[in-house]
């Protein structure tokens, strides 16, 4: 990296040099579309995370991602902008994928966006990295100058090589790290800049599945993450003919009704799942009457009626470190 390269970091969305971006880019904006009133700044959303790019320590570039509401599992990417002074140097590239960087570490599969027809240079952007025209979505549906684009993001799962690091990152959140990634388990593990962000693991016998080891980085904590990559690791499980998900919590009952799981007797869950590595060992500890069990059916998985949750998009900051799962 020279010094010319950007340097982009994570701020506050009050923060003074973003506050000056976001002025920058509603007077580009009122430029472009004087018929159209322009009030993408109004009102920050709670559960917003802003990048600012800077060149040489002068502020020239943000963008902000934000969650949709639950149920959607999906970002939204906003406030994209670079200052004229610094365009054509790859800036909004950057800061793009570092949007999408952030919003996979967050748990998000998707990320949507709107602009519209007088920014060209926006829609060669995300066309060029991927993302295709849907729908306008609200509040964007009656706006005929509005272009809406989405793109699929990959929660990919945790292989062999990233053992060492997941069985760290468990550890450190006060989890049990014994059988990571024995055969039957499968563990997703999501990355930012700062290392590890979120993780859930997962065992399968027959159409039963077990949920397991949810771990979120404690700055993460209250911003959906967990909720987001659990309903990702579930819906993969149905698409692949799972019908119901069990998990033993003793901790964290309130926050997994929310997810809509309700209570059931350990021994369901532990016939239900007999062979799965979780279930061994605890019966080999003569921990089972011990734990609690819970129950999801997936047969709603895509439809998901779930209550909704808080404006910045989390169903509660109640997922704490030792309680989301406790092994």
């Amino acid at each position: 990296m020279n010094s010319h390269d950007p340097i982009i970091t994570a701020v506050a969305a009050d923060d003074p040099r973003i506050l000056r971006l976001v002025r920058d880019l509603d007077t580009d904006l009122a430029a472009r579309y004087p018929d159209e009133p322009c009030t993408g700044g109004a009102h920050i959303h709670p559960g917003i995370r802003f990048l600012l790019a800077e060149v040489e320590g002068r502020p020239v570039g943000c963008c902000a991602v934000q969650p949709f509401p639950s149920p959607d599992t999906a970002a939204e990417l906003k406030r994209m902008y670079v200052a004229p002074q610094a365009r054509g140097r790859g800036i909004a590239a950057r800061l793009l994928a570092r949007a999408e960087h952030t919003a996979t570490a967050l748990g998000h599969g998707e990320m949507r966006l709107e602009t519209a027809v007088h920014q060209p240079e926006a829609i060669a952007l995300y066309t060029r990295a991927g993302y295709t025209p849907i729908p306008n979505y609200p509040p964007y549906q009656h706006k005929t100058l509005s272009r809406c684009y989405a793109k699929p993001l990959p929660l990919p799962e945790a292989g062999p090589e990233d053992r060492e690091e997941l069985t760290a990152f468990l550890a450190g959140q006060g989890l049990s790290s014994q059988d990571v990634l024995a055969p039957g388990t499968r563990y997703w593990l999501t990355r930012d800049a700062a290392g590890p962000a979120v993780a859930v693991g997962l065992e399968r016998q027959g159409h039963c599945v077990l949920l397991r080891s949810v771990a979120v980085r404690p700055d993460l904590r209250g911003r959906g993450a967990a909720r987001r990559l659990a309903e990702h690791v579930l819906e993969e499980a149905a698409a692949q003919g799972a019908r119901t998900a069990y998990l033993f919590s003793t901790g964290a009952g309130p926050w997994w009704e929310r997810l809509g799981f309700r209570s059931v007797p350990v021994t369901e869950a532990a016939q239900a799942l007999s062979d799965a590595p979780q279930v061994r060992r605890y019966r080999q500890a003569g921990a089972l009457a011990e734990e609690a069990a819970w129950r999801r059916d997936l047969i709603d998985i895509g439809t998901s009626n779930l209550p909704p949750t808080r404006a910045d998009g989390s169903t509660a900051d109640a997922l704490r470190t030792a309680s989301a799962s406790r092994r």
